[in-house]
């Protein structure tokens, strides 16, 4: 797969698994769109989403995140509330109206613990985890927004782990 345009961040090629390619088509891996600022992070998770059997494609901002999803199809969003340019909240009504289906797959993460963040968030009503998680956690909040008939009756919220997969500030 070819991403036009030098503001897209560069991502490795195991992490953008296009079939198109291979000719393989023998099972779908999800494709995830992770909107993470922090180059450490992004990276982290797209490594160990991997080896759980998902396709990662990075964003950086919400710039970037738009134009990937004009041209690449995802079956998950997973949004930073903290990004550069826009508030992931804010991200998430441009999804809405956008692609209101995907939008209806999104995910919220994030370090900022204060109330007004932590506000803003539950007011969109979607799942959000709490920096740092755990990455089984993170996993099974994917595999629900896939198929919420199999998924958990919770209502997606993770508390601060002790024991953490990913750590992030």
């Amino acid at each position: 797969m070819v991403l036009a345009g030098a503001a897209l961040t560069a991502v490795p090629a195991y992490w953008c698994h296009d079939s198109s390619f291979t000719g393989e088509m023998a099972d779908h891996r999800p494709r995830i769109l992770l909107v993470e600022d922090e180059a450490t992070i992004s990276v982290a998770l797209g490594r160990l989403l991997d080896r759980w059997g998902f396709d990662t494609l990075a964003a950086r901002t919400v710039a970037e995140a738009r134009a990937l999803l004009g041209g690449v199809a995802v079956d998950i969003v997973v949004i930073d509330f903290r990004l550069p340019d826009v508030r992931g909240d804010d991200f998430l009504v441009w999804l809405q109206r956008e692609y209101p289906d995907l939008a209806k797959r999104s995910l919220f993460i994030t370090g900022d613990y204060g109330e007004q963040a932590l506000a803003a968030i539950e007011a969109t009503g979607r799942p959000y985890l709490l920096k740092p998680f755990e990455l089984g956690i993170f996993v099974h909040e994917l595999r629900t927004l896939l198929d919420p008939l199999e998924g958990p009756k919770t209502n997606g919220r993770s508390t601060v782990q002790t024991r953490s997969d990913i750590s992030a500030a």
